[in-house]
């Protein structure tokens, strides 16, 4: 039986903004932030890592199969405004223990380094967003993602 979410999506989300905008790139050292496209895909692979690896959703919000990958409709709403331009944040508002923002860091360390349109070629080779997408709802579920990357985790 899976345990109860810990977060909303948008915590959780508010946290990942932050770690990327404390990262420092190219010759000038600018902060790069993310991008909505980026953060909706690097929500649905942390979503997939506390399921399978620590047996626990992350956050309580659905994750749906959009044309360009796994999306958190109210993140996105949230965030759309800022259209592909990313998003940039001076300090941590979110809510989070800091047992969950090591393994976010983690999570951030894996995924962070690879843009936003890897990342969507990446879950669209999955079978979590595949199996969604043909199915009128379009939600990727919890089982779905935990049945999958189980057994890619915990090799």
């Amino acid at each position: 039986m899976t345990k109860k979410a810990t977060y909303t999506a948008d915590n959780v989300a508010k946290y990942l903004v932050y770690l990327a905008s404390q990262e420092l790139v190219g010759d000038n050292k600018e902060r790069e932030g993310i991008t909505n496209l980026k953060l909706q895909k690097v929500l649905y692979f942390a979503q997939a890592y506390f399921l399978a690896k620590l047996g626990k959703p992350l956050f309580s919000d659905n994750l749906e199969a959009w044309e360009y990958g796994p999306v958190v409709p109210s993140v996105y709403r949230k965030y759309r405004e800022n259209g592909s331009n990313p998003i940039i944040v001076d300090e941590d508002k979110s809510s989070i223990t800091d047992d969950d923002k090591e393994v976010l860091q983690k999570i951030w360390n894996t995924f962070g380094g690879y843009s936003a349109s890897k990342l969507v070629d990446i879950a669209h080779a999955h079978t979590p967003w595949k199996d969604a997408y043909q199915t009128p709802s379009k939600i990727i579920s919890n089982k779905a993602l935990e049945d999958y990357y189980a057994p890619l985790l915990n090799k």
